[in-house]
């Protein structure tokens, strides 16, 4: 079986991604369309956006305690 340059890069792209980066790439992409959709409507608050990294502070500081 042939399995093409394209498949077998993605494979080692996808193989190679961390579940951090995973879940930041989802948090960002999900953020991103948030942030579009706001922008859309012309809301006020559209540039109140919490960053990755203040999400997990914040989630790991609730669980901790």
């Amino acid at each position: 079986m042939k399995i093409s340059t394209f498949s077998t890069i993605l494979i080692l792209v996808l193989t190679s991604c961390s579940t951090e980066t995973l879940k930041r790439v989802g948090y960002e992409t999900i953020n991103n369309f948030g942030q579009y959709q706001c922008n859309i409507a012309q809301g006020d608050d559209c540039h109140n956006r919490e960053s990755y990294d203040d999400y997990q502070r914040k989630r790991e500081e609730l669980y901790s305690k």
